[in-house]
């Protein structure tokens, strides 16, 4: 009976095909990366404008990779293309690009 309901949608489908509308991204996710990106900012906000902290420019390097790393997943789920340049221009062309789409962090 299982095969039968299976080659009856089937057959359905094919007469009349149903139009998916394409899966976007997950919100929670979206202000999930956001909060991310916000927290990280701070962070390498904080590292800058501190003279006082061991290993400054570890912490630097590490909190810059990790805002990169969160720039291109925020740009991957927004759909925007990465650009393969250096990563200073990376960061402000994906900035610019994600703001423009309504992303705030």
């Amino acid at each position: 009976m299982r095969t039968s309901l299976v080659d009856l949608f089937r057959a359905l489908r094919l007469r009349r095909p149903v139009e998916e509308p394409e899966p976007g991204s997950d919100p929670f996710d979206t202000l999930a990366i956001q909060y991310r990106l916000s927290r990280v900012a701070a962070e390498i906000h904080t590292l800058e404008n501190t003279r006082r902290c061991w290993a400054r420019g570890f912490h630097l390097v590490a909190a810059t990779t990790a805002y990169d790393g969160l720039l291109c997943d925020a740009a991957r789920m927004a759909g925007v293309p990465i650009p393969d340049t250096e990563p200073r221009v990376r960061t402000l062309m994906l900035e610019a690009e994600l703001r423009r789409l309504g992303w705030h962090w």
